[in-house]
């Protein structure tokens, strides 16, 4: 090595190193957010809580240290307001110390946030969030198999969130054990929903990740496998709903590509009119379509949720009753509102009613023009590029959206990391994609064998 090339080499093997920091971080982060009962199962909430702050420490640093700036000028005026009014909500909140606590932890996640969304290209995103979710639901299975096989009974968490050695009531404990018994399983995420929920977004990203073959293909595929097994494992109809809206959004804009635009219009009224007819007869045959998925007509008692939600949003409906996020116990009109089975919840599984109930018509609005807006530039990303790598952001925030009428995790955790990354990072220059292609994806994906078009690796913004 000579002495001109020396520091040359230092420099790149320096930010080689910086990369994979920022990498691992992602992956923890990523992991910590998206089965966070996994975490506070096994490390307590005080565990928890400190690997947050430590998270939160380092993701801050090194966000401000990757020109922070040209990713604060791609934040949406409705994300940015949104957050000012849930840091605004404290003077009227009805309780101000705790709507103070729930705006920092929303200001944590966003932060997080903004470094995936200044640090990684979507196509880097899409590989942190496919090993991220492989690991998660193999893990899932593996401790779901043990629970069957060798314990043949629930597993308790090591710190649980109740009084005393045993569980209250069997949604304490932190799995079944149900594998062979055709119940509900819930994986390391200790929750059957939040395991569908993170199999839907792995089916997703592991179905691009094949598309672009960004990585073996026997992994992506048997990834997409595991993911569809948990799904129906899971057994949850908010999610089932969500990848019929999935798969509905893929043909469009996988067909839409290329079109003219009367061509794509007419594409888009069938779509949404095919839409509105189906959620018409889900709604009239609701009772047929909830027992088919093993559900009461009421949602597993959502219904009664919703009307509780309601009579506080009547209460407060223009201002709202303060930001807090996720409800937390003990604090009132939260605490005891909502208990099914000797279970409390804290949410009012509907993102939309939830937004509307802490923050009033303001927030629901704002939060509208958020989810518009962010829709129609991924959209506009997945069908003016020729690459399937841009059809992932959009497929996963059409799940979201949808999944969002039957639960509020859109608004913490992961949930609001993947709503502030697709809202910013939808807003960057195209200069900063892929290069296109010379045909539409549609045919690429019809003509493309294993060992054509191996991707380039790609770092960085």
């Amino acid at each position: 090595m000579t002495p001109l090339t020396q520091p040359i080499r230092v420099i790149y093997n320096t930010r080689e190193r910086g990369y994979r920091v920022k990498t691992w971080l992602a992956y923890t982060a990523v992991f910590t957010l998206m089965a966070g009962d996994a975490v506070r199962y096994t490390l307590g909430w005080w565990g928890w809580g400190s690997l947050l702050i430590a998270l939160l420490v380092f993701s801050t640093t090194l966000f401000l240290r990757n020109q922070p700036l040209l990713t604060l000028k791609n934040v949406p005026w409705p994300l940015a307001s949104l957050l000012g009014l849930m840091l605004l909500s404290t003077l009227w909140s009805a309780y101000p110390t705790f709507t103070l606590l729930g705006t920092a932890a929303q200001f944590a996640t966003t932060i997080f946030a903004l470094f995936l969304a200044g640090s990684f290209s979507w196509r880097h995103l899409l590989k942190i969030f496919a090993n991220a979710i492989r690991f998660i639901l193999a893990a899932s299975m593996i401790f779901e198999f043990i629970a069957a096989a060798i314990v043949r009974g629930p597993i308790a968490p090591i710190f649980g969130n109740y009084e005393g050695d045993t569980p209250p009531a069997a949604a304490f404990y932190w799995t079944q054990g149900n594998l062979f018994e055709g119940e509900r399983i819930q994986g390391i995420v200790g929750n059957s929903n939040l395991l569908a929920y993170a199999a839907m977004i792995g089916f997703i990203v592991f179905a691009v990740e094949y598309a672009i073959i960004g990585a073996p293909r026997w992994l992506s595929a048997s990834s997409m496998a595991t993911a569809a097994v948990s799904i129906a494992l899971a057994k949850s109809a908010g999610i089932g709903f969500a990848m019929v809206a999935v798969g509905a959004a893929a043909i469009v804009s996988i067909a839409a590509e290329g079109k003219d635009r009367e061509t794509r219009h007419r594409y888009y009224r069938v779509a949404w009119a095919s839409a509105g007819t189906i959620a018409f007869f889900v709604l009239v045959y609701r009772a047929e379509v909830f027992e088919f998925f093993g559900k009461s007509p009421d949602m597993t008692g959502r219904s009664g949720i919703w009307k509780l939600v309601l009579g506080l949003i009547e209460q407060r409906p223009l201002q709202g009753w303060g930001w807090i996020s996720h409800w937390m116990p003990g604090v009132k009109p939260f605490e005891g509102l909502v208990v099914i089975r000797n279970v409390p919840y804290y949410q009012a599984h509907n993102a939309y009613l939830d937004m509307w109930l802490q923050l009033g018509i303001i927030g629901l609005a704002l939060f509208g023009a958020l989810l518009l807006i962010s829709f129609v530039k991924l959209w506009r990303l997945a069908v003016r590029h020729t690459s399937a790598l841009y059809l992932w952001p959009i497929l996963v925030f059409m799940g979201l959206l949808v999944w969002s009428l039957t639960e509020s995790r859109m608004l913490i955790e992961i949930g609001w990391v993947l709503l502030v990354l697709f809202a910013v990072k939808a807003n960057e220059p195209e200069e900063g994609l892929e290069p296109l292609g010379r045909s539409p994806k549609r045919a690429r994906l019809l003509s493309r064998g294993p060992r054509q078009n191996r991707p380039r690796r790609h770092k960085g913004r």
